[in-house]
């Protein structure tokens, strides 16, 4: 009798323990949790030293009776809601810090906007309005800084009507689907009756990149005009084949390329939450919103759209491992088809038509949405390419490596 006594007593102990266990387990899952476990304090539960000295609870009994009601607890779990209390009691300080950051970021938020509003740079002031000293201003910059960032985001996100931002919008990890809010180059364009407005610049407007533009373009002209020299012996044909002429290829591919894609780069907003966006990411999302242009309206694409998606799928098809997958030779080998195909100024328009694209790629003060001469004014630039006879070749710094 006294050995089936122990026996039943052993039983209901271990239930109890399982029970125990499981209640612990669904406190610790529930949305509560963190705040039931802070409540489970040490003196409602027995310590592994108490349990081990066999200290019985209200009921009585046997040392396997604790004085939290009859609970066993092993040392692992009374470790781990130790280590659950500590946590829970760290959240509201992480909760404030997180609101006051949000406060700090929707001031500096206003006093760039304020400044924007203002119309330019100009000294900072303090209440009495007179000159801030160096470390205020170093302060002001840097919260100037943040606040730019939350603009970038915001525009690259969109704001989804929401009326304030948090932790994670500044993170850049939306919760919701993105909104079809109108860039800022739209709303300009809009309350300017159709013509795009001078947004304020952030940059200055890259005053030498046309320039440098415009120069690599009549280095080509030159090297094209030995064919009417006299005696040269150097036709149109040789001289635009990088197969049978290097010049060419060094004038195109390590120029042209490189000037058009520094135009192309103001104002570019290459940062993201985990790496950063290449002018070939924009160029592949472009190709993509031209699919989806061409689909939602039911027509049919234009000679430089359909060349233009072509050349895309044509060089990532090319580039799927070793040197041929970097993105710099990706845009460079995508400019020469351009030229290729007569088209290249044809091309930036078709890249630029698509306003979320450009808002998510582009700030509102880039070169390319700064003004509506902007893009005229690179289109005509390249337009003279098109009137010489280019064979390009795709592999041609895979295979060669030869642009010195």
């Amino acid at each position: 009798a006294a050995a089936a006594a122990r026996e039943r007593e052993e039983a209901d102990a271990a239930a109890r323990r399982a029970g125990e266990t499981e209640r612990v387990r669904a406190m610790a899952k529930s949305s509560a949790g963190g705040a039931n476990a802070a409540k489970y304090a040490a003196k409602s539960r027995p310590r592994p030293a108490e349990v081990a000295n066999g200290v019985s609870g209200a009921g009585g009994g046997s040392g396997s009776a604790g004085v939290g009601g009859g609970i066993v607890m092993s040392a692992e779990l009374d470790a781990r809601l130790s280590k659950l209390e500590a946590a829970a009691e760290l959240v509201p300080a992480l909760a404030e810090k997180v609101a006051a950051l949000e406060e700090a970021l929707a001031a500096s938020r206003k006093q760039v906007d304020d400044l924007l509003a203002g119309g330019g740079s100009r000294t900072p002031r303090d209440a009495s309005g007179r000159p801030r000293s160096s470390v205020a201003t170093s302060a002001a910059s840097t919260k100037a800084a943040l606040a730019q960032a939350v603009s970038r985001q915001q525009a690259r996100g969109s704001t989804s009507g929401k009326a304030s931002w948090g932790f994670l919008d500044l993170l850049g990890i939306t919760q919701g689907a993105a909104s079809s809010a109108p860039t800022a180059g739209a709303v300009a364009r809009k309350a300017g009756g159709g013509a795009r407005q001078p947004v304020a610049s952030m940059m200055a407007p890259p005053s030498d990149a046309l320039t440098v533009l415009q120069a690599a373009i009549a280095a080509i002209g030159t090297h094209f005009a030995q064919a009417a020299v006299a005696g040269s012996g150097k036709t149109l044909e040789l001289l635009g084949n990088d197969q049978k002429n290097k010049e060419i290829a060094v004038l195109v591919r390590g120029q042209l390329c490189t000037a058009l894609s520094r135009v192309l780069l103001h104002g570019f907003k290459s940062f993201k939450l985990i790496g950063r966006y290449h002018i070939w990411d924009f160029v592949q999302h472009a190709c993509e919103a031209t699919h989806e242009r061409v689909k939602r309206g039911g027509g049919g694409y234009t000679p430089a759209e359909k060349s233009l998606t072509a050349t895309v799928v044509e060089v990532n098809s090319t580039g799927l491992e070793g040197p041929a997958a970097n993105p710099n030779i990706k845009f460079r080998s995508f400019v020469c088809c351009g030229l290729n195909h007569a088209q290249l100024h044809d091309w930036v328009a078709v890249l630029t038509t698509d306003p979320e694209t450009m808002g998510k790629f582009y700030e509102a003060w880039a070169y390319v949405r700064s003004s509506e001469q902007a893009l005229p004014q690179m289109m005509e630039a390249l337009r003279p390419l098109a009137g010489y006879k280019f064979a390009l070749s795709l592999d041609y710094e895979t295979s060669r490596w030869d642009l010195h």
